[in-house]
């Protein structure tokens, strides 16, 4: 009498049909029986591990050594750790077809964009970042530079991938994050100043301020000005509505003009425009307190 547990136990938790071919017969038996399920073609477990992240990532593993995960479970792997993964999708050097629950991707990817955790090989989290930029509008991106990510590392990794469909999108949104944006408000924000040519401003860069350093939205460089953009991404909490106004308050008394506007507000372009140009010019003749 074959105990299953400790089989499975023994073969960390999958059974691979190839190194247990006298078993088949028996393989095929327990999962009718509902003991055990198959992952994938030859790849079996614990009907109750089917569920969990990491048994389907190593069976994906057993069943296919070279692949390279993407998508959903390359962001949980990398810099997006509680990204939910229903999907997981594998890139593969060869033809093959997908299988519910998995999404098999014929793809050519450059090593200096896959990362190795162990046995596992991931997309780097800027060609992550950067395949979502054709879906998100750049949220992935945003948050790379929001933790310090290079740009030359995020347009290196679109420069890795030439001519896939979706790429001029992802241009696109690469040429914005040129002007440092952290959330989505702020790249609205960005994209409007642009848009009126409104120059002299500098995003997310340290102003200091008696030994602290803080980072406005976007500062003016050479008039004491600076705009806060309140997303509803990244500006919500206590904590962070407390940071906010600590931070404003000390602008405020270093001498600075503090402009803020909602997400909302930026739908009325003229009104912003007119609030930002008018706060600039009535402090013109000011040069900025010293900034970092």
């Amino acid at each position: 009498m074959i105990d299953l547990d400790a089989l499975l136990e023994a073969n960390g938790g999958l059974l691979l049909a190839h190194l247990h071919r006298r078993r088949r017969s028996s393989l095929s038996r327990w999962c009718r029986a509902g003991r055990l399920v198959r992952l994938l073609p030859g790849v079996y477990a614990h009907p109750g591990a089917a569920g969990d992240l990491a048994t389907r990532l190593r069976a994906v593993i057993a069943r296919i050594p070279d692949a390279v995960f993407a998508g959903a479970a390359a962001a949980r792997l990398t810099a997006w750790p509680h990204e939910q993964v229903t999907e997981i999708e594998v890139i593969t050097p060869g033809r093959r077809v997908s299988l519910p629950g998995y999404r098999l991707v014929r793809r050519t990817v450059s090593a200096s964009q896959v990362r190795r955790q162990g046995k596992l090989s991931t997309l780097s989290p800027e060609l992550v970042a950067v395949d979502a930029a054709s879906r998100d509008s750049g949220a992935r991106i945003d948050d790379l530079l929001r933790a310090r990510c290079p740009l030359e590392a995020i347009e290196a990794a679109l420069a890795a991938c030439p001519g896939r469909p979706g790429n001029q999108t992802r241009s696109a949104v690469v040429r914005r994050s040129r002007s440092l944006p952290w959330s989505q408000a702020e790249r609205r924000f960005h994209d409007l100043l642009d848009r009126h040519g409104i120059k002299g401003w500098v995003a997310n860069a340290t102003v200091r301020l008696g030994g602290v350093a803080y980072l406005p939205d976007v500062r003016f460089r050479e008039t004491p000005v600076v705009c806060e953009v309140d997303g509803y991404e990244h500006h919500s909490g206590r904590e962070a509505f407390t940071r906010d106004r600590e931070r404003q308050n000390a602008l405020v008394l270093a001498g600075w003009t503090v402009l803020r506007f909602t997400w909302e507000m930026l739908a009325d372009e003229g009104a912003v425009v007119d609030a930002v140009r008018a706060a600039v010019r009535a402090r013109s003749s000011i040069r900025s307190p010293r900034a970092g």
